[in-house]
């Protein structure tokens, strides 16, 4: 997997339900606040008497509470993107242990379906040269209070020296699901590969099986 929509960068452009939260736009407030200072310039024109100088504050507070707030405050979506970013990092370094930090307690995914034997996978995984870089990606994420849903498109160059070498770029499409953990944190408990060169997961599960070892769990 890779990052969200440029290797390295999470996703500008997410899902993520019809009611804006003030706080996963703060650059919203810094907008209202220079209306609202230009509105008050403007009223200070025209009616000199009424405009006082304490309304010349308000478009800096509003300016001030909108930057503090995207520097203060991490969201769940960033949080969420931040798991994303990590996983696809780890996953071009091949760092298994950095994958299996962002996998939850209570992962019960498609691939290998439990916890540890994901980690037994991905450790077995790695051992060999794999994935060269991962060229693009791009995020489609849908989340609630606990629950966010990610899919997953991504384009990688692997690696000449692994045994897939011969592909120059191979695309993966994955729906990785994440839960809110009781420390606030995001983990990782679902991982699909949904697609693999343009076939579904069904269609190539016999390959994955016979050239990795992987176990796949039948959905429920």
């Amino acid at each position: 997997m890779a990052t969200a929509t440029d290797l390295g960068r999470p996703a500008g452009k997410a899902k993520l339900g019809k009611i804006m939260n003030i706080l996963e736009q703060p650059w919203t407030l810094v907008v209202v606040g220079l209306l609202a200072e230009l509105a008050v310039l403007i009223g200070a024109r025209f009616w000199p008497l009424k405009i006082r100088r304490k309304h010349l504050l308000i478009g800096p507070i509003l300016i001030v509470l909108g930057f503090g707030f995207d520097y203060l405050v991490t969201t769940d979506r960033e949080k969420v993107e931040t798991v994303m970013a990590t996983v696809a990092k780890a996953t071009e370094d091949e760092n298994a242990e950095q994958i299996i930090e962002c996998i939850g307690p209570t992962y019960r995914g498609r691939l290998e379906g439990s916890r540890e034997r994901f980690a037994k996978f991905c450790r077995r995984l790695f051992r060999q040269p794999l994935i060269e870089r991962n060229l693009r990606q791009h995020l489609q994420l849908q989340m609630d209070k606990t629950k966010a849903t990610v899919r997953v498109t991504a384009w990688s160059q692997l690696d000449k020296r692994s045994r897939w070498g011969l592909i120059p770029v191979v695309k993966t499409v994955w729906e990785v699901r994440l839960r809110k953990q009781p420390d606030k944190s995001w983990l990782i408990v679902w991982i699909d590969l949904v697609e693999l060169k343009g076939q579904q997961m069904d269609k190539v599960l016999p390959e994955l099986q016979r050239t990795l070892g992987v176990k796949v769990i039948s959905p429920k």
